[in-house]
């Protein structure tokens, strides 16, 4: 992928009864710096599969104690160390869902239309989860999620959540998405998958540089 190229993904369609093991073998996709370079610090990486009911996705990251961790669920998630996916409406790529959660597991969601790639002229409508979301952290070594030195959180949305008329998609079918990490610990990074490629001030709410999904039986 060059700096001004959108990242293109291939997401494996599965039964929904083996979705989860599916996930575990599900290649790993390493994020990058939110500025397109190759990631400094700790590393992330996210993986994906798709059932006729939801989006899997995988999140699994180093990560650099103390981490911060303040938020409750339902608050401020994306000022704490955090991972966090945006999915975009299958007939309206600039509308989608923001979810983002902490080590601890606490959530955070918002339904946002931005087709001016602009915090100045978007549409958010904050504290907004998906039905049916499902999240899982998991770290080591054991103790308090702030020492943790790795950890994984798995996501799973409704397909019915994401769009209005909650189709899964089709075979060879193409929508957009992005996944995201900060690490808040030692040090402070912005990691995506597809590079928003800005940086100064770091800004992932930048649709047209969301990765190209492209779902695959």
């Amino acid at each position: 992928m060059t700096p001004g190229n959108v990242r293109v993904v291939e997401i494996a369609l599965v039964a929904e009864e083996s979705a989860r093991r599916d996930l575990l073998a599900a290649p790993r996709l390493t994020l990058l710096d939110v500025g397109g370079a190759a990631a400094a610090g700790p590393a992330a990486a996210v993986a994906f599969v798709a059932s006729l009911a939801a989006l899997h996705v995988l999140f699994e990251v180093v990560s650099e104690p103390p981490l911060r961790i303040g938020a409750v669920d339902g608050g401020a998630v994306f000022e704490d160390e955090c991972v966090e996916l945006f999915v975009a409406r299958p007939e309206d790529p600039v509308a989608y869902r923001e979810i983002v959660a902490n080590p601890a597991g606490a959530r955070y969601g918002a339904e946002v239309r931005n087709p001016d790639d602009s915090r100045t002229s978007w549409t958010l409508l904050p504290g907004r989860l998906p039905d049916g979301l499902s999240v899982e952290v998991a770290g080591e070594p054991g103790g308090v999620p702030r020492a943790w030195q790795r950890w994984s959180c798995r996501i799973v949305v409704p397909w019915g959540a994401l769009s209005p008329d909650g189709r899964a998609p089709a075979p060879g079918e193409e929508r957009r998405l992005n996944a995201y990490r900060i690490a808040r610990g030692a040090s402070t990074r912005f990691q995506a998958l597809s590079p928003t490629l800005r940086s100064a001030p770091p800004d992932f709410h930048v649709p047209s540089r969301f990765a190209r999904a492209v779902f695959r039986l």
